[in-house]
């Protein structure tokens, strides 16, 4: 049997029926035919020697300059494969893409965050639902699927209870079993949510983010480009989104108004600032639900609920006083009450 044709027939259906729906799509589209079929060939599995595995990732290496991450996923993948040819009973050998080298070498990872000042600034300009889910990616920590996946009967007023995730219309498990835990609410964020539940909520098995038509969790990677980089294009000058902007003088855009660097910046920041403040690795590692926070922990440790908030607490604190000061300035020298400032962030701009 050729290596493809076990790929194909056997190994990505037990992909399929064994892991989220998003793995499934990536080992198929990404890693299978957009790199590792069309140089398969028509090896067969029984003569796939290690020699194979090494000058397929190299010739991948050096044709698409690839990363050294992707090279260690295709590696992965096709060690999967091998194993599952094992456990079928098809060949028992050894898996000959146990002692391939990756080409290159391991880059840090630096990912885009946002400083408190840059979420401040965001949701100054955000209103409506676009409003409510950026805080409650940037105050919770949630991964998107895990925001989308949101019910209001997992809203107790104190805490958000993570039971599902939704990837595009599939609704599933979370990404891992210590996933599915229970999030701090910080005070400021519970305003918000329970003034948008006062004005949305029908009943408790309603989704927190529901699209209008049709009832269903709603597609936040489509409100990105419908309505939240829109509401982030504003003109200097009037303060006008660009989209409705008027004809009496040239657009000019407003760069003090950070870009939009996707859902995943504002986990990110979240567990950057927390650590920043001083707060001890496992806490993060409790309040983001990880199995590992950093690679010097090889254990998760549970965090009580009570250190969680009083970390969170730290990150609420600060950004108040960054609300002071901006309204402070805003107002002309004159202090404003921070129980007033997301109302007034949450109003239509003019």
């Amino acid at each position: 049997m050729p290596v493809t044709e076990f790929i194909e027939r056997v190994y990505l259906p037990h992909v399929k029926d064994t892991l989220h729906a998003s793995t499934y799509k990536n080992y198929k589209e990404n890693s299978y035919e957009h790199h590792l079929k069309p140089r398969l060939s028509n090896i067969r599995l029984r003569d796939f020697r290690t020699v194979n595995g090494q000058r397929i990732l190299a010739a991948i290496a050096k044709e698409s300059g690839v990363s050294h991450r992707t090279l260690l996923r295709l590696k992965s993948f096709l060690s999967g494969v091998f194993k599952h040819v094992k456990r079928e009973g098809l060949i028992d050998f050894e898996n000959p893409m146990r002692d391939v080298a990756v080409p290159g070498r391991p880059k840090k990872f630096k990912g885009a965050i946002y400083t408190l000042a840059d979420i401040y600034r965001i949701g100054e300009n955000l209103t409506g639902v676009p409003f409510v889910a950026v805080m409650t990616a940037a105050f919770a920590g949630l991964r998107l699927a895990e925001l989308r996946g949101l019910q209001w009967r997992d809203y107790d007023g104190e805490s958000l209870q993570i039971r599902r995730a939704v990837w595009r219309t599939h609704v599933g498990e979370t990404k891992t079993p210590g996933s599915e835990a229970a999030v701090p609410v910080l005070p400021m964020l519970q305003g918000i949510l329970n003034r948008y539940k006062a004005k949305v909520w029908k009943k408790d098995e309603d989704w927190i983010f529901r699209g209008e038509k049709r009832g269903t969790s709603l597609n936040l990677v489509n409100l990105v480009n419908r309505q939240i980089i829109p509401m982030l294009t504003r003109c200097s000058v009037c303060r006008q989104m660009e989209a409705t902007h008027g004809d009496d003088h040239k657009f000019k855009l407003d760069e003090t108004i950070p870009k939009w660097l996707g859902w995943k910046a504002f986990r990110r920041s979240l567990s950057t600032n927390l650590y920043e403040l001083g707060v001890k690795p496992k806490v993060i590692q409790a309040i983001l639900r990880h199995s590992d926070i950093a690679t010097t922990l090889s254990f998760y440790v549970e965090t009580q609920d009570k250190e969680s908030r009083e970390a969170l607490g730290m990150i609420e604190d600060l950004f108040q006083q960054q609300e002071e000061a901006e309204w402070e300035v805003a107002a002309g020298g004159k202090r404003v009450d921070p129980s007033e400032l997301f109302a007034a962030m949450s109003k239509p701009k003019r």
